[in-house]
């Protein structure tokens, strides 16, 4: 099989760059520059695997950066090969990063910018297993009260990262385990205000989960197994399962007009949901392959 963090999405080895000498320069760099690069992609990475990760051009992060940072960083950390990270020069986005915990889960020692922002609903989270954030939320629910516009938008985010973080923890499960996070943004940096929430980990991912179930293994297009991913009692096992989408997109559908953002192998979906209409989706194929499954979901206040 092959590994994603260290290869491109055809599976052959990415070429490091050369240097103007001619010589190859063997240290990989994954740049991120401008707004929330991680959830836009507008330029693919050589590959998942950097020795190097610089941060110094990001000037906003949402959950999902954070959350596919933590990702990145654990999986290599875990094989022995923690990349390095350059903190972004804005203060702002550095800020973000240092309050949602990214700085201390990478045992780095950023200077904190002057000033305060206000403090994320959710700060990144790891979690090994569902019954980890089972128990959790029990904690995680008070802490939350007042954050957020109202008790049944609390509700309703919580209950959509549950269904998501079932899906990963049961289906994405690896060492790796899931990050989660989530943020209140009632008008900044240009985004549409919202409930921006992330649920991100490092397992199989949904098209080589799908492909246990002899229904699909004979799909190779990784787009075309997200998009059945999200129809009721479509599942790689042989239970009754395949709900939990589903249900993600209903709430998220009730709050308001809302996007969702599945990236998982070489798939991808971005959904615009809006009441009593079908989801207007789009999907698109990406190198190389993203290892796990990458979900973003903004949740409109009304």
């Amino acid at each position: 099989m092959r590994d994603p963090w260290l290869r491109d999405g055809s599976g052959a080895r990415a070429l490091a760059p050369r240097t103007r000498t001619g010589r190859l320069n063997l240290v990989t760099t994954l740049t991120l520059p401008g707004v929330a690069p991680l959830l836009r992609i507008e330029t693919a990475p050589v590959s998942w695997g950097p020795q190097i990760i610089d941060l110094t051009g990001t000037t906003w992060v949402t959950p999902l950066d954070i959350c596919c940072l933590a990702v990145i960083w654990k999986r290599l950390a875990d094989s022995g090969r923690p990349p390095e990270f350059l903190p972004p020069d804005d203060p702002v986005a550095r800020r973000r990063l240092i309050d949602a915990g990214f700085a201390t889960l990478v045992g780095t020692d950023w200077d904190a910018p002057a000033g305060t922002l206000a403090p994320p609903v959710l700060g990144l989270t790891h979690l090994a297993t569902a019954e980890d954030w089972d128990e959790l939320l029990f904690e995680v629910w008070p802490e939350t009260q007042g954050k957020l516009p109202s008790p049944e938008l609390t509700k309703r985010m919580f209950d959509i990262l549950s269904e998501l973080i079932d899906n990963a923890a049961t289906h994405g499960a690896s060492s790796v385990g899931t990050f989660v996070a989530a943020d209140y943004l009632p008008e900044a940096w240009g985004a549409a205000r919202g409930i921006w929430l992330a649920v991100a980990d490092g397992g199989r991912g949904i098209p080589d989960h799908l492909r246990l179930n002899p229904k699909y293994r004979g799909i190779t297009d990784d787009r075309e197994l997200i998009r059945r991913a999200r129809r009721p009692w479509v599942t790689g096992t042989r239970d009754r399962r395949g709900w939990g989408l589903v249900e993600v997109f209903d709430g998220a559908r009730e709050s308001g007009p809302s996007d969702v953002l599945i990236r998982s192998g070489a798939g991808e979906g971005r959904f615009a949901l809006r009441a009593a209409n079908p989801p207007h989706a789009r999907y698109s194929l990406i190198r190389p392959a993203v290892p796990g499954t990458w979900v973003h979901v903004r949740l409109d206040p009304g």
